[in-house]
């Protein structure tokens, strides 16, 4: 009887609602006084709970002589209630399905609107990464700030220059950077244009990787954390306080 009571909470239905449907059930027509005594609750509560499985299409009342009695329906209209629900459901997403255009229009209204994705952890940086290889077109230039010092090294660890190897194949690179004294900079490949800032002029700790069409900002330590924020007017932003600075540098031979 429990298995039967669970199916029935599954389905929907409260625990009195399927406590009075299973009484009647094994009673058949029956006086609320005799429902509510088989499946344990009041007088008062059945009445409501024959209420309720009315409305569900899963009771029905007789009379005979001057008692009204009442009888379940057969529980095949279980199978029929779960379908009209699916239904429903289905009806329901056909109308999203018809309305997403409009809803995407409205997600895309803006042109070039940002849209930031933030990652934490090794391998939510990793994963950062993995986003970064997707955005990339073949053929881009790329522009890096960087601050490398003892956590940069630590995160570069399992292969030398691994944090800036998803970016090596776009067109010209040009990598801005300060180091901390006894740190040696990771090796890029040949015809990366590098020039150095001096450390005290640069105070902030990571990376930042800008493209055309979106900025990485890689933050290594006190916990691994990425940011993505696409959008054109961001990068073009970024890229022109990277020109100036760039300007400024002294170029590394």
């Amino acid at each position: 009887m429990n298995d039967l009571k669970s199916k029935l909470l599954e389905l929907g239905l409260s625990d009195k609602e399927s406590s009075t449907y299973l009484a009647m059930l094994e009673l058949g027509p029956a006086s609320v006084q005799d429902i509510a005594k088989k499946a344990g609750v009041n007088r008062a509560t059945a009445y409501v709970m024959l209420e309720s499985l009315k409305r569900r299409g899963l009771m029905s009342s007789v009379e005979r002589g001057k008692k009204n009695l009442f009888t379940p329906e057969s529980p095949e209209r279980l199978l029929s209630t779960v379908a009209h629900e699916l239904q429903i459901v289905e009806e329901r997403k056909a109308r999203l399905s018809s309305a997403m255009p409009q809803f995407m229009a409205l997600f895309n209204a803006v042109e070039d609107k940002p849209k930031v994705r933030f990652f934490e952890g090794d391998e939510g940086v990793a994963a950062a990464r993995d986003v970064q290889q997707e955005l990339l077109t073949p053929g881009q230039g790329a522009s890096v700030f960087l601050h490398y010092d003892a956590s940069m090294a630590r995160a570069a660890t399992i292969e030398e220059g691994k944090r800036l190897q998803s970016i090596r194949h776009v067109g010209k690179m040009r990598v801005l950077y300060a180091i901390e004294p006894g740190i040696v900079l990771p090796k890029f490949e040949r015809g990366t244009d590098l020039r150095r800032i001096p450390g005290q002029v640069a105070p902030f700790k990571g990376e930042l990787n800008i493209v055309e069409t979106f900025i990485l900002i890689g933050i290594p330590a006190p916990r691994p954390m990425s940011v993505i924020i696409e959008g054109a007017d961001v990068a073009r932003l970024c890229q022109s306080m990277f020109d100036l600075a760039w300007s400024c540098a002294v170029p590394t031979t």
